[in-house]
């Protein structure tokens, strides 16, 4: 892996390595929007009603 990609979390900053770390959300938006979509669908399994994740 060359380059891992992640949001603007602090916490990131010590875990990955400076050089390898990729912070942007033009490379997670993509993710982020499927996983919302898996959430919603594995959801609407569980119940009826549109599932929406209150933070």
């Amino acid at each position: 892996m060359e380059k891992i990609a992640s949001d603007h979390w602090k916490s990131y900053q010590s875990i990955v390595a400076k050089e390898k770390h990729l912070q942007t959300k033009a490379e997670t938006f993509t993710v982020e929007a499927y996983n919302n979509l898996f959430r919603y669908f594995l959801a609407r399994m569980r119940r009826k009603s549109n599932a929406i994740l209150e933070k």
